[in-house]
């Protein structure tokens, strides 16, 4: 299957003309840096439970007449953590070296930046929700990652209360619409997680966006980003 490069979407009025290449690659930076807390906490997440399995191993293989079975079935779960543990590190790895031409539908896309985000930005105060449901479409991957990812911090950074960021989308022609929208709650207070790096600012997103031709429009608390369905074709 070959990938045909999708049509430049349609940017919306409040994009500078051009950035350079800095600016570009400084706002990536700024994405990576400030995810990088969720990306390795996936990476060793399925490595957790095989230092517990080896311990219920060593009980078993310490007994008078060890129960063989049992414990290849043991070491056969420590396998597949491993496997999974490789798998998800290779996925992460994609987020530093991107891969060209590989797309998400739009659901599953979104639903792996709300994985990577949502506790943490829970644990500041505010509360993602994911509505985005039954969107087959195909997108730009990477087009995906960084410019939503890097929407929904600008859009929590500039925000001084607590409050829930709801995601919606659509689809629409040639382009499907991915809307945040944030409302503040009443209760609560943020508490900021302090990494030691700078906040994500518009500039940011904007770079980032028009790098990627992705369509782009803030109105208040609400953020608005179009992306062009990619077109596949099989040889």
């Amino acid at each position: 299957m070959t990938i045909q490069k999708p049509p430049q979407a349609s940017i919306a009025s409040g994009l500078p003309a051009e950035v350079t290449a800095q600016q570009v690659e400084s706002a990536r930076y700024a994405v990576l840096r400030r995810l990088a807390p969720c990306l390795r906490h996936h990476m060793v997440r399925p490595l957790q439970p095989i230092g517990l399995i080896y311990g219920v191993m060593h009980h078993k293989l310490s007994a008078a007449q060890p129960d063989l079975q049992s414990v290849r079935e043991e070491a056969e779960k420590i396998n597949a953590f491993a496997k999974a543990a490789l798998d998800e590190c290779m996925d992460m790895g994609t987020w530093l070296a991107p891969e060209p031409g590989v797309v998400t539908d739009v659901e599953s896309g979104v639903l792996e930046c709300v994985g990577l985000m949502a506790t943490m930005l829970h644990f500041c105060g505010f509360r993602l929700v994911n509505e985005v449901e039954d969107l087959p479409y195909k997108v730009m991957r990477d087009s995906l990652r960084m410019v939503l990812s890097a929407a929904l911090f600008e859009l929590t950074d500039t925000i001084d209360d607590p409050a829930t960021v709801t995601i919606h989308a659509q689809a629409s022609g040639s382009e499907v619409t991915v809307i945040l929208q944030a409302d503040l709650i009443e209760d609560g207070h943020l508490d900021r997680y302090d990494d030691g790096y700078r906040k994500l600012v518009w500039a940011d997103v904007q770079a980032l966006a028009l790098a990627e031709h992705v369509g782009l429009y803030r109105q208040g608390r609400q953020v608005t980003l179009r992306f062009a369905i990619a077109q596949t074709s099989v040889l």
